[in-house]
């Protein structure tokens, strides 16, 4: 049955480079699937744009896909190609089975004809031309080149500048956070004092930095004025208060001590985030670490004093309340404390 399958793949895929302009790439339309049985029967790696319907980018992309011989003859020779519309349900389920995270689209990726990633990378429109898409393609071929060997080069040492920031942003989309916080703080080590507000050092801060201990971000809390002055109060807002938030939802929050969490609530005040919202986003992952060590009572006080702030608790938010309590607590007082809240259901 295996090899029928693979026969009908090949010969769905033939027939369809057959009925295809040969111009530009050819893209097989089957199912994801089904591209990869075809790259099987011709042992060939596979190469899936990650593409979002409306995308700018995305459709610049398609016309020199569509268009460009030499890109066309280069993919079609060396590889299947499939794209994968990034809200489609086989996308979300190509992308959880593999940690995929997109953080921009389009996202090139490249794969052996066994699922296994060779290269990934995200594309804009300087990268849309003939010589760099064909220069891509070529890296994700190339064992000594792909980003399937960059994690070895890192633990060897590797450190050049490039290299750790293309590095510790591939590391984001495949969700290593753990590479991407040591290449980061690699390179952040290796800055002069006077690089470490430079343009390119505040797009590696908006882009790939996600903890709010790097260098450069506590550098860029310490300046806040002048980086509001050079690159807008607002941009620089969202891009601190994404790196705190980061830190605050990643698994290794669960160790933070709480003076560790007085000094993110400071960041928060810093950038003009009022009290409530701050005991909003930090209440559930306190609460649970109080809980998990067997202070019911702080925790649910906690809670409490959060709670009597918001506005208004709906049926719903109190069942959530109700639902997270009573899966980390029986202790009666703490229960009892928070009473109020589960009688709103």
């Amino acid at each position: 049955m295996k090899k029928i399958a693979l026969l009908f793949a090949f010969v769905v895929g033939l027939v369809q480079v057959q009925a295809q302009v040969r111009g530009g790439i050819n893209f097989f339309k089957g199912t994801l699937k089904s591209a990869f049985a075809l790259a099987q029967a011709q042992n060939k790696p596979l190469f899936v744009e990650i593409y979002a319907i409306g995308c700018p980018h995305c459709e610049n992309f398609k016309k020199t896909f569509d268009a460009n011989a030499k890109v066309g003859a280069f993919y079609n020779k060396t590889f299947i190609n499939y794209q994968l519309e990034v809200n489609s349900p086989e996308a979300r389920a190509f992308r959880q089975k593999h940690n995929i995270y997109v953080l921009s689209t389009p996202l090139m990726s490249f794969w052996d004809k066994d699922e296994k990633l060779l290269h990934i990378q995200s594309a804009g429109d300087e990268q849309n031309n003939e010589a760099y898409i064909i220069n891509m393609g070529e890296r994700a071929i190339n064992p000594q080149m792909q980003s399937a060997i960059w994690k070895s080069y890192f633990k060897q040492g590797m450190n050049d500048d490039n290299f750790l920031i293309e590095y510790a942003y591939t590391c984001r989309l495949l969700c290593d956070t753990t590479d991407n916080l040591a290449a980061m703080r690699t390179y952040a080590q290796k800055q002069k004092p006077e690089m470490l507000s430079s343009p390119t050092n505040f797009v590696v801060l908006q882009k790939i930095i996600m903890d709010d201990e790097n260098p450069l971000f506590v550098n860029m809390m310490n300046h806040l004025e002048e980086f509001n002055k050079k690159f807008g109060a607002q941009n620089v807002k969202v891009t601190a208060e994404n790196i705190v938030m980061y830190s605050l939802y990643c698994s290794r929050a669960q160790q933070y001590s709480p003076e560790k969490f007085t000094q993110m609530k400071e960041y928060l005040r810093r950038l003009g985030i009022d009290e409530q919202s701050i005991r909003g986003r930090f209440v559930w992952t306190e609460s649970t670490i109080l809980f998990k060590a067997g202070k019911d009572i702080e925790a649910a006080n906690l809670i409490d004093a959060f709670c009597k702030n918001v506005k208004q608790i709906d049926k719903k938010d109190a069942a959530f309340i109700e639902n997270f309590v009573k899966t980390k607590t029986t202790n009666p007082a703490a229960l009892e404390k928070l009473d109020w809240i589960f009688k709103k259901k």
